[in-house]
């Protein structure tokens, strides 16, 4: 997300936002003489009542409407014209707040944001500071986007120094589909949703594609604050440590496919159960290579530690359902005096030792059926 966000052409500059002064009431009122004014008085609060505005609150004289209340009366999907095709403008909950996504087209995205990043939310328009480049040192280079809504849409604004210097980028329109009752069940319908609105019925295949195509995060079990997408990978390039999307295969005997995404040290394997996606597995260093082999007649996770001193370690895991550790296995070998010049080499099973020809049928088996999945 660190990749810097191209200026389109602005066609006008948005104007500085409105101040709309207030004025705080004292506690008491003054009695009018006679009942004709008293109730005049009367009336004529009743109606500022009646037209105000419930979702605004008084700030140091500002209007400014709560980020929580314009964020959910705009979750949903936008579309809109881009030079790319037809771009996706998304505003969607998650479990910590809200979260904001500009995708210019299905491999461009201009900007994810979270709640943190708005900085204020009043006149109907919503204002985000978005750390374009973040650098080693801590520093960051900020866009600013500006987004207006009302009954027809968003119109969306950018600002390479500042908000005063917004200029238009684009109108988006939310999607919608004749005939359906709300968007909300559109984008049921349609599979669309983001990952915190996905439905518990949908089918591990539906979820996974939302994943690929951007649409939903993946929970990682091991750190319940953190959430990731196929934008956050390094996809498809050139260089060693990319990813590219894999097979979709049962690597948890639960007769539901997971998802592959192929990459360093074997890549990531992705779950979906509960309306959600969850990471599974995933390599993690020399020492920790993913990959999955069949031995037995079920599927196993593999961790692979080939070392270059000369021996090699591994580690497997049995699941019935990605959240269900079913067995484990540990097999290698190792020197048994490795600072001798000549050492010689045991074979383990489970911490026992197992003889040369007993090691070499085991990997026979396994190794024969290992998919590397780097």
């Amino acid at each position: 997300m660190g990749a810097v966000v191209s200026v389109l052409s602005a066609c006008g500059q948005t104007e500085e936002p409105e101040v709309a002064q207030t004025k705080a009431a004292d506690g008491a009122m003054e009695v009018a003489d006679g009942t004709d004014d008293v109730q005049e008085t009367q009336n004529d609060e009743t109606a500022d009542l009646a037209s105000r505005n419930p979702m605004e609150s008084k700030d140091e004289g500002r209007s400014v409407t709560g980020k929580a209340d314009v964020l959910e009366g705009l979750t949903g999907e936008y579309e809109y014209l881009s030079d790319y095709g037809t771009g996706r403008l998304t505003i969607g909950r998650t479990s910590s707040g809200y979260d904001i996504s500009d995708y210019e087209s299905e491999a461009s995205c201009r900007f994810l944001v979270d709640s943190s990043n708005i900085e204020t939310v009043e006149d109907n328009r919503i204002y985000i500071k978005y750390p374009e480049q973040v650098f080693s040192d801590g520093e960051a280079v900020f866009g600013y986007y500006i987004l207006e809504y009302d009954t027809d849409g968003i119109d969306v604004y950018y600002g390479k120094a500042a908000f005063d210097e917004a200029g238009f980028l684009y109108h988006a329109t939310k999607k919608t589909e004749a005939g359906d009752v709300d968007d909300s069940a559109s984008r049921q319908k349609n599979g669309t949703q983001a990952f915190w609105e996905t439905d518990s019925e949908m089918t591990a295949e539906e979820l996974l594609d939302l994943f690929i195509e951007g649409e939903t995060g993946a929970d990682d079990p091991a750190d319940a604050t953190s959430v990731f997408y196929i934008t956050d990978l390094n996809m498809d390039s050139d260089e060693w440590d990319s990813y590219s999307v894999g097979e979709k295969t049962d690597l948890d005997n639960d007769g539901e496919n997971e998802l592959i995404i192929c990459g360093p040290y074997g890549g990531i394997y992705l779950d979906a159960r509960d309306g959600k996606v969850y990471k599974f597995a995933g390599g993690d260093g020399t020492a920790d290579v993913l990959s999955y082999t069949y031995y037995n007649g079920a599927v196993w996770i593999m961790y692979s530690n080939r070392s270059s001193a000369g021996f090699d370690y591994y580690h497997m895991e049995k699941f019935e359902g990605a959240d269900n550790l079913t067995a484990e296995m540990n097999f290698g070998e190792e020197f048994t005096a490795p600072d001798n010049a000549d050492p010689e080499l045991k074979y383990t099973l489970n911490g026992n030792e197992i003889s040369h020809d007993e090691y070499t049928e085991l990997c026979s088996k396994i190794l024969a059926a290992e998919v590397n999945t780097n």
